[in-house]
């Protein structure tokens, strides 16, 4: 691993600090889940998945003896682990249930600490309701050998603190229990062998310093091919106090490694959202599957590179379009003009990925040889299921190859390879949160499980590798099947046998056993300080074996060895002819800080020309891990940019103020690359120089953004200045001329999380005048760019107070030749002023030609003069455009006169009598109901009283029409505690977990869509219900419901066939239930949920279009 393991780059900063213990000693006892009974519906489920065709299904376990599995471990002996959830939201909450304050908090949080703090100030009676349930680690024996658990005991439980959970990840090896439960890393111990822990000891706390989503959890525990154990964490960040130090950074999931023992705990790589799971491959690679942040990116399979930074801060997901990660498009594969400081994934796939499996090697047929299995979490069986592929190398790099979806219409949340040669997968059978039920289903090839293959592995794992001599543990290093590989492994390391080990890897005609026994070496190597120059020298004449993952291995063995003397061989190997070996060359010569390998680096990062993603991020290691910043600035005058551009990133790991050189460079990609690591750490060294570009001719999003938002957050006069003229400048994007008027706009009381990076970066108040003269000094000239400045403008000024800016603004407003919109704001804007040309404006705007003005017009006059605005706004609620009457309602509300009063009890009355259109009925109902008065509370009773009692959609009605499709847009594909856009895909933007929904107002009404949204199980779209019958043969048919009349219905079954039975052969049916949450509409105000469906209403994309029956 890393030499600077503890300070990887500068947001895992190191210190030492104790923590301080949380409380605890005062957590009561968790009430006892609720668990279903035992039933036929994990059997009877069980035909209707889809499995490979050489394969058959059996029930493991069922509830009750297991529930609501998140995560499960098959151990060696075939002792099954789960990790059961009792708290999703009753105890593990998430930031979509929260207000803003709560949001705060959390970004705020720096520690476990803080997060405890505001969750006992911000929750009724200081959480208490938070420790009601408990997560637990349930354990399932099969002690009859008949393929069913038949025993089933609480190993571990009471996990119910306040700061815990989700208890996600469990693996067991050679007798102790590794638990992932936020905020700990455990170790269990079953010493009296009765199924129950009985010895704890916590290897690590202060994970998850943040609340961030539900299942952002730590996880993912794995035993690496180096002996080291390996977990993860989402984007719940971490703040860890190891006795080498703290490693700490809230902003990002992670990839850990320790040693079996907790020791040495490292950072691996950072920048993930919630890399549930993690899965090494037969070369050692290490890959997981990276959620996506439900804005219309893609999932991400990614390639865990040593030191690697993936791109994801947690606070992206609370801005609007998630910020950079969207706009700069680092979730996509890799690409050119790709930011430059991450590792890009390999692939984008899957919607949910969660658990993860390596297919060892034996149990199932050959055709199963070097694939992964993923799980695809989806919310409902239907569309949820396991997906499997390969990677292909390419270059030092990886391409994902041979996809398909072996197992299907199952709610997967983890897959294991057992010691039997069977597939075990964990079925969460519906929803979200857990509904009390589980299943763990086998699944094996009859044609390979009583092959002698698979028989020899189940004998041999269930064995003390202690116990065999050193001639069968070197026959067994070489095993097809990769466990077995490794535990030979182990125990020649646990045993020194560094000559047997050595002799493998030079001489073995196996590249599996040659690997693993590299492998081997380096384990001693970690542990026998005083073998290093021994092994340093075997692995020196590996560098140049003919087997180019022998010389890969080696290189990365060297590095992880420190020894000085073996740099001139890795250097050497800088010019490997593959460019693997070239990669973990470079970044072993970083953990040696050779400066001697400085030009070989150089030379070599310029060969690459930015081709090979994961060999620059090698030459950056080395810069970085060098660490001589002189000689990286030096680099700015370097002919090739692509050496360049590696040394701004190196920089960056080293928070260098030599960064701003690179402000000037002649490629703007490297210029960009200098922007973002000075603003995104920050640099603040570094930032006048960047606030000083203002002036550029570059009309790079990226750059801009942080250029201006440097000024913004500097915040002197001169930087007000220099946003101001920015804003005049008819040579730049409008957006971005947008932006720095709004920055002005808010300049007195900034927000306390960053415009950019939506980060909690706390600005102090800044002096209004600065702002208000600087654009009162460019304002006429701001007000000659397009309509959007425009209006921005008139904002601004109104917003500053900015009276001087009151003939301007009524020029905008009396102007017929601006459009509507820009008339309107100025109005708007003249009114908020209250200055002298604010009558004018008024008198003129309503009379205007066009209805926004007008409306804006008698909205502005209810604010200066209450008693003169009634009656045009009582004559606007019958105006002919839905525009006047929405306005006028929502004014007379705001207006405290008798009249106003009489006004809405008037429009209550044609309300009553069904004479208000449709797309006003809730703007009236909204209004009337914001008054106090007896009349209008006597008619609003009455019309409750008439609305149908038996209309489930009553109460939702007037949310049919008169939406703004412009606002329901923004709340299908911006608002994060609803997440349209991460199941529902339009035109090409969204999810593919739920109907694709482009052509859906083709298909479908407005009553339709208000159903779908506020009752999702009464009408589930077609091709995504599943319904289980049962015929009068008793017989099980599952499928997806396909056409149903009054005579039959036809299902497709999972192998693809229709199948159609007459009413009077079923004998009893279930439905499924939709995986689109039923209190959605709990979460959206009527008028929010209007816009929505004004907006659904309006996807008419013919070639789109899918069925929603």
């Amino acid at each position: 691993m890393s030499r600077i393991a503890l300070c990887l780059w500068p947001a895992l900063c190191l210190a030492s600090i104790s923590s301080t213990a949380l409380s605890s000693d005062v957590t009561p006892s968790p009430t006892e889940p609720s668990v279903a009974p035992a039933s036929a519906e994990a059997e009877q489920a069980l035909v209707g998945f889809k499995i490979p065709a050489d394969m058959t299904g059996s029930v493991f376990a069922a509830e009750p003896l297991v529930a609501n599995p998140v995560a499960f471990y098959v151990d060696r002996i075939g002792r099954v682990f789960v990790c059961e959830s009792f708290r999703q939201d009753v105890g593990v909450t998430d930031n979509r249930k929260h207000d803003e304050a709560w949001l705060d908090a959390d970004l705020a949080a720096q520690t476990v600490e803080d997060r405890l703090a505001f969750h006992l100030k911000q929750l009724p009676n200081g959480g208490i309701e938070y420790t009601k349930y408990d997560d637990r680690i349930r354990l399932l024996q099969d002690t009859d050998g008949d393929g069913e658990a038949d025993l089933a005991t609480v190993f571990a439980d009471r996990f119910n603190k306040i700061e815990e959970g989700t208890g996600a990840g469990v693996l067991e090896h050679h007798g102790n229990v590794y638990y992932t439960c936020i905020p700990n890393l455990w170790k269990l111990q079953d010493q009296d062998k009765d199924g129950v822990a009985n010895d704890r000891t916590v290897l690590h706390t202060g994970f998850g310093v943040r609340v961030a989503f539900r299942g952002h959890d730590m996880h993912g525990l794995v035993v690496g091919p180096d002996g080291r154990l390996y977990f993860s964490i989402g984007d719940r960040g971490y703040n860890v106090v190891t006795n080498k130090g703290r490693l700490m950074d809230p902003e990002s999931g992670a990839v850990f490694c320790c040693e079996m023992d907790g020791s040495n705990l490292e950072v691996v790589a950072t920048g993930l959202r919630n890399p549930q799971e993690l899965a090494f491959d037969d070369q050692g690679n290490l890959f997981t599957g990276d959620n996506n942040s439900d804005s219309g990116d893609q999932a991400r399979w990614v390639y865990i590179a040593e030191g690697s930074d993936t791109g994801w801060r947690m606070a992206y997901q609370y801005l609007p379009d998630r910020g950079p990660f969207n706009r700069e498009r680092i979730w996509h594969p890799f690409h050119e003009g790709q930011p430059a400081y991450i590792v890009p994934p390999v692939a984008n796939v899957a919607d949910g990925p969660s658990g993860l499996a390596y297919y060892p090697g034996t149990g199932l047929s050959d055709e199963h040889q070097g694939r992964f299995y993923l799980c695809d979490f989806r919310g409902g069986a239907v569309n949820s299921g396991i997906r499997s592929f390969r990677v292909k190398r390419r270059g030092a790099f990886f391409e994902m190859v041979d996809e398909e979806q072996p197992f299907w219409n199952i709610l997967a949340t983890d897959i294991q390879f057992g010691p039997d040669g069977g597939v075990y997968v964990s079925d969460w059978v519906d929803g979200w949160n857990g509904v009390g039920k589980g299943r763990i289903y086998h699944f094996t090839s009859a044609a390979v499980q009583e092959s002698p293959a698979v028989r020899e592995v189940k004998q041999l794992l269930a064995t003390d590798f202690s116990t065999f001599d050193m001639l069968r543990l070197r026959e067994l290093i070489g095993h097809l099947d990769q466990r077995v590989r490794q535990a030979s492994q182990f125990a020649l390391a646990s045993q020194r046998a560094i000559d047997l080990l050595a002799d493998i890897a030079r001489n073995d005609k196996r590249t599996l056993a040659r690997l693993h026994a590299i492998w081997g070496l380096g384990q001693i190597g970690r542990a026998e300080a005083s073998k290093t120059s021994e092994l340093a020298s075997i692995g020196t004449g590996l560098l140049t074996d003919d087997d180019v993952e022998v010389r890969s291995q080696a290189a990365k063995l060297l590095g992880e060895l420190k020894l000085d003397s073996t740099a001139n061989e890795l250097i050497a190997s800088l010019s490997d002819p593959d460019l693997r070996v070239r990669y973990f060359a470079a970044n072993s010569l970083g953990k040696l800080r050779s400066e001697a390998a400085l030009p070989v680096i150089v030379s070599m990062l310029e060969e690459n020309a930015d081709r090979d993603p994961v060999l620059r991020h090698g030459g950056i290691m080395a810069f970085a891990g060098i660490g001589n910043a002189d000689a990286l600035a030096a680099l700015s005058q370097h002919h090739s940019p692509s050496v360049r551009l590696a040394a701004v990133v190196a920089l960056r790991r080293l928070a260098s103020p030599y960064l701003e050189a690179f402000l000037q460079d002649s490629d703007p990609l490297v210029v960009v690359e200098a922007a973002r690591a000075i603003y995104d750490l920050p640099v603040p060294e570094a930032l006048p120089s960047l606030a000083a570009m203002t002036k550029t001719s570059s009309h790079d999003d990226a750059f801009l953004r942080r250029v201006l938002n440097a000024n913004f957050r500097l915040g002197r006069e001169t930087h007000a200045e220099s946003l101001a003229e920015f804003a005049t400048r008819t040579d730049m994007p409008s957006d971005m001329r947008v932006e720095a008027l709004d920055m002005l706009g808010n300049w007195e009381e900034p927000s306390d999380r960053d415009r950019l990076l939506g980060m909690w970066r706390p600005l102090e108040s800044r002096s209004r005048e600065d702002a208000t003269t600087a654009l009162l000094r460019n304002f006429d000239v701001t007000l000659s760019g397009s309509n959007d400045v425009k209006v921005k403008a008139a904002q601004v000024a109104s917003q500053l107070g900015l009276r001087a800016a009151g003939p301007a603004l009524l020029s905008l407003a009396t102007d017929t030749e601006q459009p509507a919109q820009v008339r309107a704001d100025a109005i708007r804007g003249l009114a908020r002023l209250r200055v002298a040309e604010t009558a004018e404006a008024l008198q003129l705007g309503l009379r205007d030609g066009d209805p926004n003005v007008r409306a804006a017009a008698r909205s502005s006059l209810a604010t200066l003069d209450p008693s003169a605005a009634v009656n045009p706004l009582r004559i606007a609620l019958s105006a002919e455009t839905t525009i006047e009457r929405q306005e006028a309602a929502a004014a007379l509300a705001t207006i405290d006169l008798q009249e106003a009063s009489d006004a809405l009890a008037s429009a209550l009355e044609q309300l009553i009598a069904d004479e208000i259109p449709a797309d006003t009925q809730l703007d009236i109902l909204e209004a009337a109901t914001a008054r106090s008065s007896g009349r209008i509370a006597e008619l609003l009773a009455r019309y409750q009283a008439l609305r149908p009692t038996d209309d489930p959609l009553g109460e939702y009605r007037q949310a049919l029409h008169g939406g703004d499709a412009g606002r329901g847009a923004q709340i299908f594909y911006l608002r994060t505690d609803l997440s349209c856009a991460r199941c529902h895909r339009i035109d090409e933007s969204g999810g593919r977990v739920g109907p694709d929904l482009s052509g859906i107002a083709l298909e479908k009404s407005r009553e339709y869509l208000l159903e779908a949204i506020v009752a999702p199980n009464r009408a589930i779209a077609k091709g995504f219900e599943s319904v289980m019958l049962a015929d009068i043969d008793g017989q099980i048919h599952v499928g997806i419901l396909k056409e149903e009349t009054d005579d039959a219905v036809t299902i497709m079954t999972p192998d693809g066939k229709l199948l159609t039975l007459k009413h009077n052969e079923i004998e009893a049916r279930r439905p499924g239930q939709s995986p689109m949450p039923e209190d959605i509409s709990k979460r959206l105000k009527k008028r929010d949920l209007r816009d929505l469906i004004e907006f659904l209403a309006q996807r008419k994309s013919p070639k789109t279009a899918a069925k929603h029956d």
